[in-house]
């Protein structure tokens, strides 16, 4: 009886020590970059850092980011205030449009030309406007999509990404469960009463999906190859997935790693640029770039 309670206390000091120095998330990350590299389109590990923890002053909160290729920049949102900020590819913020009608933007994804999409957690919605010239939008009467799923209160959506080759958009639930969501329809009837809208859950039986990442702060979608990034705030942690849901690559945001002078501390958003450059926002107001591999 002694012996058995030694062990299972044993196994329990382990296993906590395991989670606090999340051996679980390095783990994973030598397995995909050294058992699927072959597979991977972006070989994660291979990343190096060229921008290394930017401070992006009279910002605060900063949360999801976006690629938008008409203008070359990136956009983010602050969920601390109703602020869209757009900042260059070095993390200078070029814009702030004060934002209307919204109370908890956690993500954004751009869409086309100067159409957006915004995650208000806080409502369980999607919410699709324009960004244009102005320094100020309100978007009271934008069309909105209410997610029709039971979320934990500060655990809901967050990440959004939009899917161009395959017209929809992708989302993800932070935890308490973590989800990976697709929406189709929403461009081509906004505003309607959601008949022609489908929303599903996507790889609900891949483990993988879920292995080493603690959470699901946000994600974003390539088309060129069809594969897909979820990044994990908790973890510390990149992973590439393919279009059927199998992990390839990883990368962590802790220091020592890929050239990280010090962890990244609260990534909360992720974009992908069209020469594979990664980029990273951490709160409260930290700006990284990562570049690839050179062939």
């Amino acid at each position: 009886m002694k012996k058995t309670f030694t062990a299972v206390l044993l196994i329990a000091v382990l296993t906590s020590l395991a989670y606090a120095f999340r051996l679980d998330a390095l783990g994973w990350y030598l397995w995909h970059n050294s058992i699927n590299s072959g597979a991977s389109a972006f070989q994660l590990g291979a990343y190096e850092v060229e921008v290394d923890g930017k401070r992006i002053p009279g910002v605060s909160d900063a949360s999801g980011l976006t690629f938008h290729e008409p203008s070359g920049t990136l956009f983010s949102v602050l969920n601390d205030e109703p602020t869209v900020i757009q900042l260059s590819r070095q993390g200078e913020v070029l814009r702030k449009i004060r934002i209307e009608g919204v109370s908890d933007m956690e993500g954004i994804t751009h869409v086309t030309q100067n159409q957006f999409v915004v995650v208000e957690e806080s409502k369980n919605r999607l919410i699709l406007f324009e960004i244009g010239d102005a320094d100020s939008i309100n978007i009271a009467d934008a069309p909105k999509l209410i997610l029709g799923f039971e979320n934990v209160r500060n655990k809901s959506f967050e990440g959004i990404s939009w899917d161009a080759k395959n017209e929809r958009i992708l989302i993800v639930n932070e935890k308490e469960p973590k989800r990976l969501i697709e929406i189709r329809g929403l461009l081509k009837s906004p505003g309607s009463n959601g008949a022609d809208i489908t929303i599903r859950e996507l790889w609900p039986d891949k483990p993988t999906l879920m292995s080493a990442l603690r959470d699901l702060a946000s994600l974003s979608y390539d088309e060129d190859t069809d594969h897909l990034l979820l990044l994990s705030e908790e973890s510390k942690l990149i992973k590439e997935y393919d279009s059927q849901g199998e992990a390839l690559s990883a990368m962590l945001l802790w220091k020592g790693f890929h050239g990280l002078s010090k962890s990244v501390p609260q990534a909360e958003g992720i974009a992908i640029g069209p020469d594979k450059k990664i980029y990273i926002i951490s709160e409260p107001n930290l700006f990284y770039v990562f570049s690839p591999p050179r062939h």
